[in-house]
C-alpha cells in the first residue's frame, strides 16, 4: 500500500456544540493525536468518513487535510458506536510519523480453500482474524493473507510463523499460536439402548418401589367407623 492512498478532510471542531448537534448537522465527532502533538478536537463527514473506513479500516494509513495546516499521517482507532443503531459515532485520529516505527493490528485474509475440508470431511477451525505487526509506516500493510491450500490433512494447522511477511514487518504475536487448524468432525453419541432384559428388571425394580409405601414393622392406618348412627 503506498502512504497516500486514502485522505479524508476535516476542520476543528467547535467545542461549545455538543457532539449531539454535531451529528445531527451530518458530521462525526473526532480527536486527532499523537505521540508529540497535542489532541485537537475535529469533525468530519459522517457519509464520507464511512465510506473510507469501510475501505481502508484502522490498519491503512490516510492522509488528513485541514485548512491552514500541514497535512498529517494518521491511522483510525478506537471507533465508538451506538448500542442501538451500531453507527460509529466518535473516532480517534492516531498521528504518526514517517520515519518512527509503529505498532498495530492488521487483519488475516483467508484465501483459497482447505483439500482436508472435502477430502476428510474436516472442519476449519479459526483461532486468529488479525496479528499485531511493528514496522515503519511506509511498510504496513493493510492485510496479510493466509493460504488454506497447504491444509491438506486432518490437524494440518497454520501457526503465526507460517505467515508470509511484507518486507520490513514484524509480527509482535506468539510465533507458535494457532491462526487457523483443520479438526475431524465430532460425532454425535447416540444413547445406550437398553436390552430387554434390562428392560424386564427395570419395570420389577420399579414395581418393588411402588409398593414401598409403608416401612416394615409399621402398621398401616384404619378408617375410624362410628358405631350406631
Amino acid at each position: 500500500m503506498g502512504i497516500g492512498e486514502y485522505s479524508i478532510k476535516a476542520e476543528k471542531r467547535d467545542l461549545k456544540v455538543s457532539p449531539n448537534a454535531i451529528r445531527r448537522a451530518g458530521n462525526l465527532p473526532a480527536v486527532v493525536y499523537g505521540k508529540e502533538a497535542d489532541p485537537v478536537s475535529i469533525q468530519v463527514d459522517t457519509k464520507i468518513f464511512n465510506q473510507l473506513y469501510r475501505q481502508a479500516g484502522e490498519s491503512a494509513l490516510v492522509a488528513l487535510e485541514m485548512p491552514g495546516e500541514e497535512e498529517r499521517l494518521i491511522l483510525f482507532k478506537e471507533p465508538q458506536h451506538d448500542p442501538r443503531t451500531n453507527e460509529i459515532i466518535h473516532v480517534d485520529f492516531y498521528q504518526i510519523k514517517l520515519g518512527e516505527k509503529l505498532k498495530t493490528d492488521v487483519p488475516l485474509i483467508f484465501e483459497g480453500e482447505a483439500p482436508a475440508i472435502e477430502e476428510f470431511d474436516g472442519v476449519l477451525v479459526t483461532n486468529k482474524d488479525e496479528v499485531e505487526v511493528e514496522c515503519l509506516p511506509r511498510n504496513l500493510p493493510k492485510e496479510i493473507k493466509v493460504d488454506l491450500s497447504r491444509l491438506t490433512k486432518i490437524d494440518d494447522v497454520i501457526l503465526v510463523k507460517d505467515l508470509k511477511l511484507p518486507e520490513g514487518v514484524e509480527v509482535l504475536d506468539d510465533a507458535e499460536e494457532s491462526i487457523v487448524v483443520v479438526t475431524r468432525q465430532r460425532e454425535e453419541e447416540a444413547e445406550p439402548v437398553a436390552s430387554e432384559e434390562e428392560a424386564v428388571a427395570g419395570v420389577e425394580v420399579e414395581g418393588e418401589k411402588a409398593g414401598e409405601d409403608v416401612e416394615v414393622g409399621e402398621e398401616k392406618p384404619t378408617e375410624e367407623t362410628s358405631e350406631g348412627s
